[in-house]
């Protein structure tokens, strides 16, 4: 009994395809998916507070104004990885051609809250990662934002 190329070459692609299916597949199921976060009780609200967030590759969100009527600019990031949602964020002005830092959080966890004097707390609601394949890749966050008495919303929130 022989075996035809034809019949090999099926074999071969096969095989290949269910390399690519079974690990991609695993990597959206077990990591990258938002109900991870309903399986812990986990579910953030936003009532009485706005919601601002940004997703990757799109420009800063205009969060604001400070008492000195610099627009606040609010820049973050978020992933799943192994279950965990965790994100962070940049909040900086532009004057001229020169960018001014307010504050750089790097790492917060779901629910996690950090207070910026002059701007107000963020409480993250929730993270997502963008396109996986075999890694989590960064992704968008949201927050909930309450500002501070002296820092000016945008009306577009």
């Amino acid at each position: 009994m022989s075996i035809r190329p034809a019949r090999i070459r099926a074999i071969v692609v096969a095989v290949l395809v269910l390399a690519f299916i079974i690990p991609w597949t695993y990597a959206h199921i077990a990591y990258a998916w938002p109900w991870k976060r309903f399986q812990t009780g986990t579910r953030i609200t936003c009532q009485g507070q706005y919601l601002v967030g940004a997703e990757p590759n799109q420009n800063a969100t205009r969060l604001g104004t400070l008492t000195n009527d610099s627009l606040v600019r609010l820049d973050a990031w978020g992933e799943i990885s192994m279950g965990a949602e965790t994100a962070g964020f940049t909040l900086f002005t532009i004057e001229g051609n020169h960018v001014n830092d307010i504050a750089h959080v790097p790492e917060l966890q779901l629910g996690e809250s950090t207070t910026v004097a002059g701007v107000g707390t963020f409480t993250l609601k929730e993270a997502h990662s963008g396109i996986v394949w075999f890694t989590p890749n960064p992704g968008g966050a949201t927050f909930c934002f309450t500002p501070d008495p002296t820092f000016t919303v945008n009306p577009y929130f």
